[in-house]
């Protein structure tokens, strides 16, 4: 079946799934959709039976999961988000109109959402927004805007090479991914309202230290030298699609203690209380 969106996830909260495919269902009532798990574990027993999602497996980095996800969208379209999150009523609805009306091909729209319980201020969907002074780097045009969670055309993801696979985590790489979508002479429209709020574990807590450490120790230093270095960052837009090809299968940095086959026996392995999102939607 060919769906009008797909909602793509590299995921590993298992316990979240059954509320969040819930969720998306009240998020989106007037188009069809699909979720797509790229995960190392098994669906839920509660959505076994759905027709809807489509698990593909995966213990790579973050960066990969997503290559390996958007050719196995059934869609044209794909929303690139997160697992520990419920949805906003309607707000998937609006926003995918508000993008037919808007976006054309080479656009994209970034799903507006809140952290920890709050929302977060359109004004940091924009790159000159002060708080976002790690992105105030000479390569960084500061007219552009950011895109962390985004709707947009799954062809032309591929087209510019979707995300530089060396980023094990998303933050970097999807930033450094809607900057060469502006240079390339895309643009980015923000959606209509948050679409949800997503929980935040600061630093190593939680299940969040793999994270933590690839974003501050690995990702930040590639791309504050990628955006300070004019040779790197001028011409900057496509790259090869499949560069996440050279990426390890495993991220060693997130199993350090063996394979797990569950979510909470890779809690129990790492020494970790499991996590599940208790959210309000905004």
């Amino acid at each position: 079946m060919k769906y009008d969106l797909s909602l793509l996830i590299p995921a590993i909260r298992t316990p979240n799934w059954p509320a969040l495919y819930d969720s998306i269902g009240q998020a989106c009532k007037k188009y069809t959709w699909q979720l797509v798990l790229v995960s190392p574990f098994d669906l839920p027993v509660e959505l076994q039976d759905k027709d809807n999602i489509k698990l593909v497996k995966s213990l790579g980095n973050v960066t990969r999961c997503v290559h390996i996800g958007v050719p196995k969208c059934d869609s044209d379209l794909f929303f690139l988000t997160v697992d520990d999150c419920t949805f906003a009523e309607d707000s998937i609805d609006l926003a995918m109109d508000k993008y037919k009306e808007t976006c054309g091909r080479k656009d994209a729209m970034a799903m507006i959402y809140g952290e920890g319980g709050n929302l977060m201020d359109e004004k940091y969907w924009h790159v000159s927004y002060p708080p976002n002074g790690d992105l105030h780097l000479p390569g960084v045009d500061h007219n552009w805007k950011i895109a962390n969670q985004c709707i947009m055309r799954c062809d032309y993801f591929v087209e510019l090479g979707g995300l530089d696979c060396r980023f094990e985590y998303l933050d970097k790489p999807i930033h450094d991914f809607m900057f060469r979508l502006q240079r390339a002479g895309g643009k980015i429209e923000m959606s209509p309202k948050h679409c949800c709020i997503a929980t935040h574990f600061p630093n190593t807590t939680g299940d969040h230290a793999p994270i933590h450490h690839a974003q501050l120790g690995h990702d930040t230093p590639i791309f504050v030298a990628m955006y300070s270095t004019p040779s790197i960052y001028e011409n900057r837009t496509h790259i090869d699609f499949n560069n996440y090809l050279e990426c390890d299968k495993v991220w060693t940095r997130r199993f350090t203690k063996g394979i797990p086959q569950t979510y909470k026996e890779m809690c129990d392995m790492e020494g970790f209380t499991p996590t599940t999102s208790k959210l309000n939607e905004p």
